[in-house]
């Protein structure tokens, strides 16, 4: 008998951004298979030549080329200091629908929590495109409602220029909690505790992939001022250390289901 084999589903493939990355860093995306072959030469019969070209790779071998190229660049354990340019991890993501930007219906916002090596909580907000969710989610699933944060367009902005551009009334830190509070606290109707660890509960969110493995580009990486916030209310959990804001460039999940869905619950 065989060994089982490994399955995976990707509930998020950032498809524009990994070509992107792979154009901008050289790597190949490919199988290398060309060859030609020619028929023997029969007399009084014309000779043929057929060529195979090289051929666009599965996403698996796509993802396993663009995380060798990243290497190390890639935190996992986050002991590394800020900033870092990459970052990945395995656990729970959540999935939603971006409220308060001009087009709600095309973006998505994906959170996960990780707790590095040392100890420290670090909460990961990623900004992306809902169409590259579009096999396990969709924006007619769940109808906008509920609290939405008015730093949402300076958020976009901020992962639409790459981390580049801050034109809003918050610095690098304030915008990055306020990234935190719309991954974790928009749609709220009524009071925050109502809906505390109970996302589904929520407006705009949409499911969750469960020990998901995820990779993300991150434009925004910050170790919380201690002394600035109040912790422990809202969306600022009260052992959180650092939080990262970026891109995710894919989730895949184990599961034959990839994605729980919350519409259905409600």
């Amino acid at each position: 008998m065989g060994e089982l084999g490994s399955i995976r589903r990707y509930p998020y493939w950032a498809e524009r951004r990994i070509q992107q990355l792979a154009s901008d860093n050289g790597i190949s995306l490919r199988r290398r298979t060309s060859w030609k072959a020619k028929s023997a030469a029969v007399p009084f019969l014309p000779s043929f030549e057929w060529a195979q070209e090289a051929c666009a790779l599965d996403r698996s071998r796509v993802a396993d080329r663009i995380e060798t190229a990243i290497g190390a660049r890639a935190v996992t354990d986050f002991v590394t200091p800020p900033p870092v340019e990459f970052a990945k991890g395995v656990g729970r993501v959540e999935f939603a629908q971006l409220g308060g930007v001009r087009q709600p219906r095309d973006q998505v916002v994906l959170h996960t929590t990780v707790h590095g090596r040392a100890g420290t909580r670090v909460e990961v907000c990623l900004f992306g495109s809902l169409a590259n969710a579009a096999d396990y989610v969709g924006g007619a699933d769940t109808p906008p409602e509920g609290w939405t944060s008015s730093a949402a367009r300076s958020v976009e902005e901020l992962i639409r220029s790459r981390g580049t551009v801050n034109n809003s009334q918050w610095d690098k830190e304030a915008l990055a909690v306020e990234a935190l509070v719309i991954a974790t606290e928009q749609g709220v109707t009524g009071t925050w505790a109502e809906h505390e660890h109970r996302p589904w509960t929520r407006g705009f969110t949409l499911g969750r992939a469960e020990e998901s493995e995820w990779l993300a580009v991150i434009y925004a990486d910050v170790v919380l001022d201690k002394h600035r916030w109040k912790f422990g209310e809202g969306g600022i959990p009260a052992d959180v250390d650092r939080i990262l804001v970026g891109a995710p460039l894919w989730v895949r999940s184990p599961s034959p289901q990839a994605m729980t869905r919350y519409h259905a619950r409600r």
